[in-house]
């Protein structure tokens, strides 16, 4: 009965394959030209690449067949001297083919994940893999990947429970301070005040705002912030360096403000390095600092200071503006001033990561 079906779709898969090659496709389509096997016994072989095609002939189970074209989870395969589409979710690629397509890794949300045979968590289970494993992606539906295995079978896992290469890959283009060290800096503290402001605050009070501040925001964009102190307490230089080295920090950012009493209308803000490697996160920094705050530029400059020059990893110091000038003391003590300052540093830190 089957070879009978067969030799009759011929008559109409010569008329019916000149048709389909002539008529454009409005489905996106990838060419192949790999090897396969036919998984399911009498699978139909479909005009077009959906159920809504007609049958235009059947294929037995261990047929191998030469995939030409995909588009979506359908595949142009061509056999007994014809072609025609069957369904992606019965056909084994080769293995050079299963190499090319894109890669699942499974998270560390859950220790074991279910694998369905079909996109839905009330459907019957396969089996379950562990987490760190990677696998191929050969379907996507909604919230749920079709993965494959090493002996060809497939299965649906829940996309809430895994992640891909290109989910990553998209994660950190969107979000590059996700999962970054961030040493945050407060200067002084305890017996060293900083700088006397013209209204005779210490300097050590403001470091230690807008360090907090920018914490809490690095915090709820998914960065970790490190604090080198969160009260008022002396801090040796040397120490606050080996935060930067501990906690293998991905950046350091110390906090000051600046002053000049001989010259009380000086104002502006200034970003030092002492490397040169270091240059370019201070230059992001600096940049994206004056354009929320509107400061005075006072550059990016090279800067003989401790906790820049004895650091290994990539660090800045900044200076965010002069607590001897009045008219800057009573704007940098603003709500306003910390949320706009502590928004530029986190945009230089993004557009350093990125």
């Amino acid at each position: 009965m089957k070879k009978r079906m067969i030799l009759l779709s011929l008559v109409i898969i010569v008329v019916l394959s000149t048709v389909l090659q002539l008529a454009p496709s409005s489905r996106e389509s990838h060419v192949y030209a790999e090897e396969g096997i036919i998984t399911a016994d009498d699978l139909n072989v479909r005009s077009g690449p959906g159920l809504e095609y007609d049958v235009i002939g059947q294929a037995s189970q261990n047929t191998s067949v030469q995939i030409l074209e995909q588009s979506g989870n359908w595949f142009k395969v061509q056999f007994q001297n014809f072609a025609g589409w069957v369904s992606g979710d019965y056909v084994r690629q080769s293995p050079e083919q299963s190499q090319s397509l894109e890669t699942l890794h499974i998270s560390v949300k859950d220790t074991e994940i279910v694998v369905h045979t079909e996109p839905s968590i009330t459907s019957p289970t396969i089996k379950k893999i562990s987490s760190g494993q990677t696998y191929p992606i050969t379907d996507k539906k909604k919230n749920w990947y079709q993965i494959q295995f090493t002996n060809g079978d497939r299965g649906w896992v829940a996309k809430w429970l895994v992640e891909s290469s290109s989910d990553r890959q998209d994660e950190e283009q969107t979000n590059p301070l996700k999962g970054k060290v961030i040493i945050v800096d407060a200067g002084h503290g305890g017996a060293d005040t900083g700088t006397i402001s013209a209204s005779g605050d210490y300097e050590k009070f403001v470091t230690t705002v807008t360090a907090r501040t920018l914490a809490n925001k690095l915090e709820t964009l998914g960065a970790r912030p490190v604090l080198t102190r969160t009260n008022d307490t002396f801090l040796p230089l040397e120490n606050r360096v080996a935060h930067a080295q501990t906690y293998q920090a991905h950046a350091f950012i110390s906090i000051h403000y600046n002053s000049s009493p001989q010259f009380p209308s000086v104002n502006g803000i200034g970003t030092y390095y002492y490397h040169d490697r270091q240059k370019p996160l201070a230059t992001s920094i600096h940049q994206e600092v004056l354009k929320t705050t509107g400061s005075s530029d006072r550059k990016v400059k090279f800067g003989n200071y401790m906790v820049i020059r004895e650091n290994q990893r990539p660090a800045v110091l900044i200076e965010l503006g002069f607590l001897s000038n009045q008219q800057e003391e009573a704007k940098v003590n603003t709500k306003s001033f910390q949320e706009k300052a502590t928004n530029g540093i986190i945009r230089g830190l993004r557009k350093y990561f990125k």
